[in-house]
């Protein structure tokens, strides 16, 4: 990342945990790139607390790794690696716990973190999701994710 910004490893390490907006922010800046890039036929983006980092004027700044979608595995391991970068925001652990997440961030990362990949939602659902303008939407958002993730599967 060079001179553009701290990595998200150096920035919680010596900063702290993200809260707020900021964690908001990097959620949504994130996934959004993330749904370019898939809905282009890409995936495996190699996400990571170092390849992002967040630059002095408030940008997040993605050195993504890409390869062509090859299966719905590679886009389920990126939304699964997205879940585990904005838990390690949030708690400055790679193993964190997701309650710490404000509600509607924190059931988008708990739908992610499925063991299951089939059972994870696609990309673009999941920032449809971080964009809803409540938590009541959000849950609406997240009900309606999992009737048709259950269409899927089923």
């Amino acid at each position: 990342m060079g001179d553009q910004g701290a990595s998200l490893a150096y920035f919680v390490r010596h900063g702290g945990p993200l809260r707020g907006q900021a964690l908001h922010h990097l959620a949504v800046s994130c996934m959004a790139a993330m749904v370019k890039l898939h809905a282009r036929g890409t995936a495996g983006v190699g996400l990571s607390q170092e390849s992002v980092a967040l630059g002095s004027q408030g940008q997040v700044l993605i050195g993504w790794q890409t390869s062509e979608i090859r299966d719905e595995g590679a886009a389920a391991d990126d939304v699964r690696a997205w879940a585990d970068l904005v838990v390690f925001a949030a708690t400055g652990a790679k193993d964190g716990d997701a309650t710490a997440l404000p509600p509607a961030l924190r059931l988008a990362v708990e739908q992610c973190r499925r063991p299951d990949p089939a059972a994870r939602p696609r990309a673009v659902d999941v920032l449809r999701v971080l964009l809803g303008q409540s938590v009541a939407a959000a849950m609406a958002s997240v009900d309606g994710l999992l009737s048709g993730v259950n269409r899927r599967v089923g």
